[in-house]
């Protein structure tokens, strides 16, 4: 299961490959890209380093998501070469269904507290009876 972070990385590794399976991307966008996120109507920080990043990264690979290697240019700027594998590609279904399911706990948890309370109600009516 991803973390905040990695599930931000893939969101936005995910977006850049726009259904292609190789992307090449700075790790500064990344890093850029992630730092602010917004959640409804509030924004949150993710401040992570370029070595956190790296660790993100490698956790992602060693979850099956994607591969990558970094390469640097004749300038000296980094390059992260992504390659998605089939569970990255997949990653926006498995991500949609993982909200789905965790709506559907907390229906049937309302549904099962409103059933219970009804259930005492009529119970405590009965035994004063």
């Amino acid at each position: 299961m991803l973390n905040r972070i990695e599930t931000r990385i893939m969101q936005f590794i995910f977006s850049n490959c726009r259904g292609k399976r190789t992307a090449l991307i700075p790790p500064e966008e990344i890093l850029k890209n992630i730092a602010l996120s917004k959640k409804g109507n509030v924004i949150v920080r993710y401040e992570i380093t370029g070595k956190q990043l790296e660790t993100h990264m490698k956790n992602l690979v060693l979850d099956g998501y994607l591969d990558y290697s970094a390469s640097g240019d004749k300038e000296g700027n980094m390059q992260y070469v992504v390659t998605l594998t089939t569970r990255g590609e997949a990653f926006r279904r498995e991500h949609d269904d993982r909200i789905k399911r965790r709506w559907q706990s907390i229906g049937w948890k309302v549904l099962l507290t409103t059933i219970g309370v009804i259930f005492g109600f009529a119970i405590t009516r009965l035994l004063q009876l």
